[in-house]
């Protein structure tokens, strides 16, 4: 029965992507799908609403020092300091102190930053409110949402995030780092099932994917490595959604800040993209490196509500 259930979604998966790639080709913009009264509404309500921070969530990649720069300096440039304070939450890794982390945590030290670290499962509330109140930029690694929630939402975090971006500070991560700002995130920490894996034949038994609430910076669900078999799947989640979702490839970010949104690429990978669900509109794998337009009046519409 699982088989039939995973062959069924595989089914299903391919319709949508079909579909999806018909409908990038043939919309126009943001006008394909709002009246010019609702685009100037809701592009004025993301605007509004977008406080004075800055976003940037990336699915994977940009995973050498040269390649990562690009985003690093957004950061930086957005802050507008030159030693600007990064503080970097391995939460999703466990708090790890040693973690795989350490390598990208160098790379923001050898562009001037001022660095500190905080374990937030093993750090009181408090410590980790005055930290994230005392930084320009938030970096969290990928790993485990869901023991990333169950920290955050135990310490404060998620309120102290959403402050930091309102007072202006840039927020940015990987994979569960990219998820955590969203209002949702979908990631593999469940109990053991049989699916669709990343790995040749791409099915077998693999941990089962789950939502999470996040901090709700923005209005969306992410879903990080797009591009993989695994994650693609995801595509049958996002047309059941009562919000609109994010999906990002590997090699892509997605960056947010004064009610704009913007796709950046990898320099290996300039092909790789992130793309828009919202049922309501009927918009499935839309292009957001073609139409990311319509992600500021998708944003605004939810936030006026």
């Amino acid at each position: 029965m699982q088989k039939i259930f995973v062959f069924f979604n595989a089914m299903l998966m391919i319709a949508i992507l079909l579909l999806g790639r018909a409908d990038s080709i043939l919309v126009k913009g943001a006008q394909d799908y709002y009246s010019p009264a609702e685009i100037e509404t809701y592009a004025a309500a993301s605007k509004d609403a977008s406080g004075n921070g800055l976003l940037v969530l990336y699915g994977g990649g940009f995973d050498t020092e040269k390649n990562f720069r690009p985003l690093l300096e957004k950061c930086i440039a957005h802050t507008g300091k030159t030693a600007p304070r990064l503080l970097f939450l391995p939460t999703a890794e466990y708090d790890a102190e040693d973690g795989a982390w350490r390598e990208v945590f160098t790379w923001w030290e050898n562009a001037g930053c001022e660095t500190d670290v905080l374990y937030v499962s093993r750090s009181a509330a408090e410590e980790a409110a005055e930290k994230i109140a005392a930084a320009d930029i938030v970096y969290e690694i990928g790993g485990n949402l869901d023991f990333l929630t169950k920290n955050w939402r135990e310490k404060g975090v998620f309120e102290a995030v959403r402050g930091a971006f309102d007072r202006g500070a840039a927020l940015i991560g990987v994979s569960s780092g990219a998820m955590c700002w969203a209002a949702r995130g979908w990631d593999d920490f469940g109990e053991p099932v049989f699916r669709i894996t990343d790995e040749l034949p791409h099915f077998g038994v693999d941990d089962a994917y789950d939502f999470r609430d996040c901090a709700g910076v923005i209005p969306f669900c992410v879903c990080p490595h797009f591009d993989n078999p695994a994650w693609r799947v995801f595509s049958v989640e996002a047309i059941r959604l009562d919000l609109p979702s994010l999906c990002i490839e590997n090699g892509a970010a997605v960056a947010y800040s004064n009610g704009t949104f913007e796709v950046i690429s990898d320099a290996p990978t300039p092909f790789r993209t992130a793309y828009l669900f919202f049922p309501e509109k009927r918009i499935m794998l839309l292009d957001l490196k073609k139409h990311a337009d319509i992600a500021t009046v998708v944003d605004g519409e939810m936030r006026s509500r």
